[in-house]
């Protein structure tokens, strides 16, 4: 009898562990070119739609800055993610366990200007729409150094797991340009979200943070 407790009570505890969404997480990837001949840096946030293939079905500019939008959104549009899951239950009302759905994923760019003491040039962000619930929306982006032993340009992608409070919980180099890495790592695990919903309740997901490291131009 006490064994049987046990093994149940093990089991309601392994159950109740297992989550009903696992979010799309990225698989493979290039990171985007950094524009040339910029004088100023930017951001640029995009809302992907990711099919439950785990293909890009669309990309929507949340908040924009020429020309590294365009850069941004030609990269990621030919990414493959592992798809979203969630429990599927049928037409009794039984769960019939997970199965792959649609979702849409966040992929904040942060870029750099050419630039480490004087002034940026170049046009300003700009909000040009409103980001669907179900993605962490940044509120918070720390932007980081220029590395003091990074001799050239590097383009950083991190994944973030954002957690239900909108804090960065752990961070990850997905695609690496070494001199630069830990200064994207640093920075990224600042960065605090508006935590993503599903079916409307917070829900930890994935970020996916591009950090645009262009060669300073020092002046002759």
């Amino acid at each position: 009898m006490r064994t049987t407790l046990i093994v149940t009570v093990a089991l309601v505890a392994t159950l109740s562990a297992q989550e009903p969404y696992a979010p799309a997480r990225y698989a493979r990837g290039a990171a985007p070119a950094l524009p040339a001949l910029t004088v100023g840096g930017g951001q640029a946030f995009l809302e992907l739609t990711i099919r439950a293939n785990g293909t890009v079905e669309s990309v929507k500019a949340l908040r924009s800055t020429p020309p590294f939008t365009q850069a941004l959104s030609d990269a990621v549009t030919g990414w493959q993610f592992t798809p979203a899951l969630e429990d599927a239950i049928g037409a009794d009302g039984k769960l019939e366990g997970p199965k792959t759905v649609a979702s849409k994923v966040i992929v904040a760019g942060l870029f750099r200007a050419p630039t480490l003491l004087t002034p940026t040039l170049g046009e300003q962000p700009a909000n040009v729409d409103t980001p669907s619930a179900e993605v962490a929306y940044p509120s918070l982006t720390p932007e980081p150094p220029y590395p003091p032993q990074a001799l050239s340009a590097g383009v950083v992608v991190i994944e973030a797991s954002v957690d239900v409070q909108g804090r960065v919980a752990a961070a990850r180099v997905v695609v690496s340009s070494p001199a630069f890495d830990q200064a994207a790592l640093d920075a990224a695990r600042k960065w605090r979200f508006k935590p993503a919903r599903i079916k409307g309740h917070a829900t930890s997901t994935y970020a996916y943070l591009i950090f645009g490291f262009p060669q300073p131009v020092t002046g002759g």
